[in-house]
């Protein structure tokens, strides 16, 4: 009898360290890395956030991100010509870089670069303007072919609220219509 209730106490033991290694077996399958991005059955990450900062290069599944400077400006002149913010508003000009780390060219826009900001009430999109609405060099083309390994270098203007930080920021997405992870940048007050 004792030995009944011993082996009865061992297969029971046995049968929950099972099931904790089972249990642990699949949360490691699906778990989530350091930024919260899951892994798909095809091997793409998605629903994560990668964070970074002005002059710090992030690594997208399409292509590395510099943020290279920010400045802030009361006036700007756009192609038809000179523009003063309202009040409470300011034009801040992201300058940044973008290899081409994919295996193929990608088609771009000025408007895959979002904007945000800490107390954003109407989560609006905030979308920046290219060099068909500034007419100058410095400025990304709104839409552009970047080349497999190639990399360029350009502005995007964005009008937003006077606030002391914003975010760059931009979604992975695929042709598929699957989205991957988002990118923040954090960019200097």
């Amino acid at each position: 009898m004792r030995e009944t209730r011993q082996w009865n106490a061992n297969r029971m033991l046995i049968g929950l360290i099972l099931l904790v290694c089972c249990i642990w077996m699949a949360g490691c399958a699906s778990g989530t890395d350091e930024n919260g991005s899951k892994i798909s059955e095809d091997g793409r990450s998605y629903g994560g956030t990668v964070e970074g900062t002005e002059g710090e290069t992030v690594s997208t599944a399409f292509f590395k991100l510099t943020v290279d400077e920010t400045r802030r400006q009361d006036t700007c002149s756009f192609a038809d010509g000179l523009y003063q913010a309202v009040s409470g508003q300011t034009y801040l000009i992201v300058t940044l870089t973008i290899e081409n780390t994919y295996e193929q060219d990608l088609s771009m826009s000025v408007t895959d670069f979002t904007l945000d900001y800490e107390g954003n009430e109407a989560e609006e999109v905030i979308l920046g303007y290219g060099r068909s609405e500034l007419d100058q060099p410095e400025f990304m083309e709104d839409v552009f072919t970047l080349k497999k390994g190639e990399s360029v270098t350009g502005s995007i203007l964005y009008m937003v609220p006077q606030k002391d930080a914003y975010q760059l920021c931009y979604r992975e997405y695929y042709e598929d219509a699957f989205e991957g992870d988002q990118f923040v940048i954090a960019l200097p007050q």
